[in-house]
């Protein structure tokens, strides 16, 4: 199989910045209608596209996503009636506009290189993906979506990631993604069939992977690389790496509003500054649980935070340089983004990307929800930690659902799947 580094940037940015979605990312444009929303689509309650200019912007843009992810399912197979012509692809993101906080497949920022870490293991899937969406975080020209997806391999195994992606509009339009996945589930996976580069710990500050525009001959990194806008920077306890018992005892309370809960979230976030577990400890309500996207030390059932970050804190040479975002809200989910930066006593360095969702009911905070560069804490801590030695397998059943619901499911094609529908599929492998 070949593709050009055109095509594959052209037509393959959501399975190449989220290593496995169906390969699908041409601008949206080529199949929008003239007014901005998509033919013959509607949203979750029933709105068409003569309803958009009743929208507000907000809402506008959340119907811009369902109507294009209801137009991807249309297309999800190739017609096989005679006569009919396969249209042009919808997909879901388009490849210049895409940060994702990972390093690249098999850590060569390359396309051409990429094409083959994904495809490999995808040629020999047998299906189109499943994807199930949560509900939109929604505010200003933003929009947060958690999602996850399913593919089938003939040799036994699944890819069966978990995302967060946050999308800024522009009068209607997507000009940014950032995207936070389970990388080192698509390490294991996906390396099956096309093995990875094995990635040292990095000895400076990160880059940020960006799919339509190779940072390969780029200088190295001196100061930590942030591509969200700065709202707290502080250097955080190391005494705080550890989960907290709730005490629902907040001694202010907040109006139960989504500037209520970001301000809830953000006094949190200034009790971790001053170092206070107490008060940390008072915006959490009983029940809290903190999920972390992934598998083995992580996911619903994860290791306590005090033993995933045994290693930071033991090598650390240095403070834990913290940056948060601006947040977020709808309803009671708030979303914000983090950039953690440790040297550490071996001249390595750990520099992380995250993302939380955290959902606030009656004043406190009752669960949340984080997304980082999974590899990338296993490439710098699995060498030093306990739970290091008992390696990640490759998935043969779906994991437990990020998703606090699910809103919608979708099939999107399979570009790397070439087989024709009446052609025999090969034999499996188990």
């Amino acid at each position: 199989m070949s593709f050009s580094r055109r095509s594959f940037i052209g037509h393959s940015v959501a399975g190449l910045a989220g290593l496995a979605v169906s390969a699908a990312s041409q601008s949206a444009s080529s199949a929008a209608a003239p007014s901005g929303g998509f033919n013959g689509s509607e949203d979750a309650t029933g709105n068409c596209a003569g309803d958009v200019a009743n929208m507000s912007p907000t809402e506008r843009n959340k119907w811009l996503l369902r109507s294009r992810y209801r137009a991807i399912q249309r297309q999800v197979v190739p017609p096989t009636l005679p006569g009919e012509v396969d249209p042009p692809p919808i997909h879901k993101a388009e490849g210049n506009t895409v940060i994702s906080c990972q390093d690249p497949p098999g850590g060569v920022d390359d396309p051409a290189k990429v094409i083959p870490a994904i495809a490999g293991w995808h040629m020999q899937s047998t299906a189109p993906s499943l994807t199930s969406y949560g509900p939109m975080i929604a505010e200003g020209d933003y929009v947060v979506e958690e999602w996850e997806t399913f593919f089938h391999g003939l040799d036994g195994t699944m890819y069966s990631n978990q995302y967060c992606w946050i999308k800024q509009f522009k009068d209607g339009k997507e000009v940014q993604i950032r995207e936070y996945i389970d990388s080192h589930h698509a390490f294991v996976v996906l390396g099956l069939h096309a093995p990875w580069k094995d990635l040292p710990p990095p000895t400076a500050p990160r880059r940020h992977w960006r799919p339509a525009a190779p940072s390969a001959s780029a200088p190295p990194l001196t100061e930590m690389e942030t591509v969200f806008p700065i709202r707290k920077e502080f250097a955080l306890a190391p005494a705080l790496l550890r989960d907290m018992t709730p005490t629902a005892n907040a001694a202010e309370k907040f109006p139960d509003t989504p500037e209520g809960n970001k301000a809830i979230v953000a006094a949190m976030r200034d009790a971790q500054a001053k170092g206070d577990a107490k008060a940390v400890a008072s915006y959490l309500g009983h029940g809290y649980r903190h999920f972390i996207a992934g598998e083995g030390p992580f996911g619903w059932e994860r290791l306590p935070l005090e033993e995933l970050y045994a290693p930071l804190v033991e090598h650390l040479d240095g403070d834990i340089t913290v940056r948060v975002s601006e947040m977020v809200a709808e309803g009671g989910s708030v979303f914000e983004e983090m950039d953690v930066l440790a040297r550490l006593d071996d001249g390595t360095v750990y520099n992380n990307w995250h993302c939380f969702i955290h959902e606030v009911r009656n004043g406190q905070i009752v669960q949340t929800r984080e997304y980082m560069d999974t590899h990338h804490f296993w490439v710098v801590f699995a060498r030093w930690a306990e739970w290091g030695k008992t390696p990640v397998s490759p998935m043969r059943q779906a994991r437990r659902s990020n998703l606090p619901y699910i809103t919608e499911t979708i099939q999107a094609r399979n570009p790397f799947l070439k087989l024709d529908r009446w052609e025999q599929l090969p034999p499996a492998k188990i």
